[in-house]
This record gives structure tokens, sequence and C-alpha cells, in this order.
């Protein structure tokens, strides 16, 4: 018998984990903003420049992204960077936090092959050597939601004995963690302070710093469990298919509702300042995501533009992406 948090670490990350060879898109088991157009990471980069022109961050400057999967994103942000900014490229180092050597593998040779700059990969937040001649962005897309977590519901936790779910007691430390979470029934992420205290802690080092993340979840707590499996675009419940479990371990993902505002008390008590926090819509209006896509139709005929701002509507549209994904930013 394990504890959930061990099931689904080994689930997740295990040496035959999911997201060794997660299938990401249109024709995998799930798709996230970057599967739907560049232009996602097209106003990331956008946002970065109106950083450096508000002198926020400033060049030389890292540019970090955790959980890159394939380096699609971040290697969207480097090319519209390139494309949108005079100079501003090659004062800057590209990076990505990535623990899992297949994934690490791929993410410098395709980041190479699209942007042709190297990428730089740390197996962990504790790996990267900050100065204070240097800014650093940060930023990370659907991460939170896969934090590995228990499961509660008041006084006891789930535990898993061969892919079946046990309820038992509560553990001490779980039910401190709750208590200080205030979470009654839900999913715990239990390593989410030492996540948050290390980053802060290495960013601290740099000269100015600010952490973007997109995800799905809401400000305060469900207190109910939302856990989920997501395998070829179907969604399953996680405590309806407990009695099959063995059928989607580490052949689906899985995950869970993000709490926005734990993230924001765990940032904060760490030293961060929290910039803004909204729903994704807004975050890239807001980001220039229009501004990009006017001086992308000046370039281009009108019937790309147009297909372009079909791929653009769910990530800014209140049915889609852009109200059920929300964004947060922390500054230091």
């Amino acid at each position: 018998m394990i504890s959930f948090s061990s099931y689904m670490n080994e689930w997740l990350y295990g040496n035959n984990g999911y997201y060794r060879a997660a299938m990401i898109g249109k024709n995998g088991d799930f798709y996230t903003s970057v599967s739907v157009s560049k232009f996602f990471g097209g106003s990331i980069a956008q946002y970065i420049v109106k950083l450096l022109e508000q002198e926020k961050l400033s060049l030389p400057l890292k540019i970090i992204e955790i959980g890159a999967d394939k380096a699609h994103l971040i290697g969207d942000v480097a090319e519209f960077l390139s494309s949108i900014s005079i100079g501003v490229i090659e004062e800057c180092e590209f990076a990505t936090i990535e623990p899992l050597s297949e994934l690490a593998k791929m993410q410098k040779e395709a980041f190479l092959y699209r942007v042709g700059h190297q990428l730089k990969i740390y197996e962990k937040i504790q790996d990267l050597i900050l100065n204070k001649n240097e800014s650093v962005f940060v930023f990370s897309n659907e991460v939170f939601d896969s934090f590995v977590c228990e499961v509660i519901n008041e006084s006891k936790m789930i535990y898993i004995d061969n892919h079946k779910v046990l309820w038992r007691d509560i553990s001490p430390q779980i039910k401190h963690l709750a208590k200080q979470y205030e979470i009654i029934k839900g999913e715990i992420p239990v390593k989410l302070e030492e996540f948050v205290f290390s980053l802060v802690n290495v960013l601290n080092k740099s000269k100015k710093w600010e952490f973007l993340s997109f995800d799905y979840g809401y400000w305060e707590a469900r207190n109910d469990i939302n856990l989920r499996t997501y395998q070829k675009h179907q969604v399953e419940n996680f405590l309806e298919i407990s009695d099959r479990l063995e059928n989607f371990y580490q052949k689906s993902d899985i995950t869970y509702d993000v709490n926005f505002s734990l993230l924001d008390r765990i940032f904060t008590k760490n030293g961060a300042k929290k910039i803004f926090y909204t729903s994704q819509a807004k975050a890239m209006i807001e980001m220039g995501i229009l501004e990009l896509l006017e001086k992308f139709s000046e370039n281009v005929d009108y019937s790309i533009y147009l297909r372009e701002v079909g791929k653009i509507k769910p990530l800014i549209s209140p049915m889609g992406l852009g109200e059920r994904f929300q964004c947060i930013s922390f500054g230091g």
C-alpha cells in the first residue's frame, strides 16, 4: 500500500511515466493553448518586450520555461521575440527546467533546429546560477496541475494497493497541510511549498525577475475532489474509474484544478510580490496579442490572417480556453 502522491508520481514521472512520451495536441490525449496557436507564445514575447521597454526587466535576460514538454512554447517565444524586436534576442539566454532526460534531449534538439540557438537544460531549479547583473523571466503553462498530490475527504485520505483505492485515516503531515491550506475535501499538492521556496530563493539572486504562469483552476479551493484523467480527449472522473485504474495508469494524463489563492499565499510568504491575477483571455489581451495580430496582418495575405484569427479566438473567448484558464504573475 502506498500514498496516492507516490502512485501519481509513478503514473506521471516514473520510468514508464506518462509524461516521458505524452501525446499532446489534436491527435493526442489533450491539447493546450500552445497547441492551438503560436500566438500564445507570441503574446508572451510581446509582453517581454513591454517589460524591457518599461525597464521592469533589463538586458542581459535569461528566459526560462518550466515544464516545456517538447519546447514548442519556448520556441514560439524565441521566434516572435526575434521578429518583433531589434537587438534583444542576441542578449537573451534560453533555458528550461526539465528533470526527464527524454524530454530534455528533445527540447534541446527542437529548439536548436527551430531557432538556431542553444537551449540550456537544468534538471532542477537549484541548478540555476544567477547574478545581480542579469534579469530573469520565467514562465510555465499547465505545470501546477501536474504537481503530485494527496487526496483527502475530511479525516480520510486515499492510498493505493495494486491499483485499488483505499480510504484510510489522514496522516498527521497531510492533516497539518489541509488545515494550513484550508482544504476539507480535495487535492493537497505536497511539494508546492518546496518548489516555490527553491524558485524564489534562486530568482532573488538576480537583478530583476518575473514569473508568469497559466493554468486551469480557480482563485479559491473548491473543497471537492476534481481529480481526472485525459485520454484521447476523453475526460474521466478519477473516482468513477477507481475500479479500473490499471487501464489508465501511465497511459493517460492525470490532473486537477489549481487553487490560485494557495499559490498566492505561498509565493508571497516566500517574499515574492503578486503582479496580477486574471483570466487567460484578459491577460493575453493586456500582454498584447491583438497588437501582435495587427502587425501580422500587415505582412501576410488576408486569408492567412483570417486563419490565424480563427486559431486565436479560443485563446481569448469567454466560451473557450480564455476563461477556463487563469494567469498569475509574481515578481521580485
